[in-house]
């Protein structure tokens, strides 16, 4: 790999023919005039990825520093909220999900490698302008009437989103789901909102594998519960799981076997110091391919998509806009989503170049000397100008954005979990 494939891989997305022919397609243009759908959707991403933006009006500023030209906010602000544009931003979402992407990490551990991938599930929320909440009703009426929920999954090994969808707050985490038939040959990770006795007996029949956190089990039957020693502590009769916790160790992990609906479901139960309580995850990995504790970190993986918000939101300007346009609020949100994979997709690239372990989060918030300069480049199409820029910020961040403790991360980082860069 080399710059100029980043290169081609860049302007197969921010392509001048391909966005104003999608833009005419969405109906965000008619005519080519002054603001085109390349000159839109470039400067909304060089914007929301080079620092935190809090008026519109900056992104303007952006807009016209990229373009040369001298726009003015009401023109400007019309375009913005168009509704087609938010029909363009997600139609070139998709695109960048499927274009930008690297296998960043590799399995380690052979109970991996069954796994076609692992795919981790999460939902994030976003605080709104009041004035939106009828369109987005948030879950907490008084506090934060208006709310959407970012639903993403996000694929492991390439470190970055498989998909990304929006619905109001108030929605069911649920069905945003992956479908079965996608899920099947996957490993599911999620927290405990996506959980219910019904769909993983689904995804199970289905071919799919899931480690998810549980709620609701303290009136489930315990067939079988044992120690990491093999101390049984069921015995003949099968306790209701309420039953059981006075019983349960608080410096030991439990291994279970319970009926939920009606169908014997391992269930992996661990105590929490932070939370005071214990933690149970449910599985349909026997415990011949993963050990109690290998489950464990199985689930631990799942913090990677709490990193993975944590930098749209820190770096990427993942947040409420001060805007009563519900159109544009879910455009911006959708490139900070743009903003994010490419980041990593550059990452990844200088991982593979370079063979030198990266900081996503850093690359992500060091963008002072080169982030602007590569997108000016692409909008004013020049192909000289984008290769050193590229060639700089490659150079820049392999010297300024590497791990800083790479061993330290083998221990007590991602690295442990059976999961290494991939080159």
């Amino acid at each position: 790999m080399n710059a100029n494939i980043f290169i081609n891989k860049l302007k197969s997305i921010l392509s001048e023919k391909k966005l104003n022919r999608l833009g005419k397609q969405v109906a965000f243009t008619k005519r080519e005039r002054n603001i085109t759908a390349l000159h839109m959707v470039v400067s909304l991403v060089a914007a929301l990825g080079d620092k935190k933006m809090i008026y519109l009006s900056e992104i303007l500023r952006v807009y016209n520093q990229l373009t040369g030209q001298s726009i003015k906010y009401k023109p400007f602000h019309n375009q913005l909220v168009k509704p087609e544009l938010a029909e363009l931003m997600r139609e070139v979402t998709n695109k960048v999900f499927n274009c930008w992407i690297n296998d960043a990490l590799k399995y380690t551990k052979k109970d991996l490698f069954k796994f076609d991938n692992i795919l981790i599930q999460d939902g994030s929320s976003i605080m709104l302008h009041r004035s939106l909440k009828d369109v987005f009703p948030g879950r907490f009426s008084n506090t934060c009437p208006a709310a959407i929920e970012l639903h993403a999954t996000l694929n492991l090994t390439q470190g970055c989103f498989e998909k990304a969808g929006i619905t109001p707050d108030s929605y069911s985490e649920r069905e945003e789901l992956p479908t079965f038939k996608e899920l099947k040959g996957q490993l599911l990770l999620a927290d405990r909102g996506y959980y219910s006795g019904s769909y993983i007996h689904e995804l199970d029949k289905a071919g799919g594998f899931y480690v998810l956190r549980a709620k609701g089990l303290k009136a489930v039957r315990v067939h079988n519960a044992f120690k990491q020693n093999g101390q049984e502590l069921t015995g003949s009769h099968s306790p209701k799981l309420c039953e059981l916790l006075p019983e349960l160790p608080k410096n030991d992990l439990i291994d279970m076997h319970v009926s939920i609906k009606n169908k014997l479901t391992r269930v992996v139960g661990y105590w929490s110091k932070k939370e005071k309580q214990y933690t149970f995850l449910v599985t349909n990995l026997s415990i011949d391919e993963s050990t109690a504790t290998e489950i464990g970190k199985l689930y631990r993986l799942r913090w990677q998509v709490e990193l993975l918000f944590k930098e749209c939101k820190s770096y990427n300007n993942l947040r409420g806009f001060q805007t009563s346009s519900a159109t544009l609020q879910e455009a911006l949100v959708y490139v900070s989503l743009i903003v994010t994979t490419l980041k990593r997709f550059l990452t990844g690239c200088i991982e593979k170049i370079f063979k030198t372990e990266m900081s996503t989060m850093t690359v992500a918030k060091t963008t002072g000397v080169w982030w602007i300069s590569i997108l000016t480049a692409i909008i004013r199409k020049h192909r000289k100008g984008l290769l050193n820029a590229v060639n700089g910020a490659f150079d820049f961040l392999r010297k300024n954005a590497a791990r800083a403790h790479p061993k330290r991360d083998r221990k007590t980082g991602v690295f442990q979990y059976g999961v290494e860069p991939n080159f």
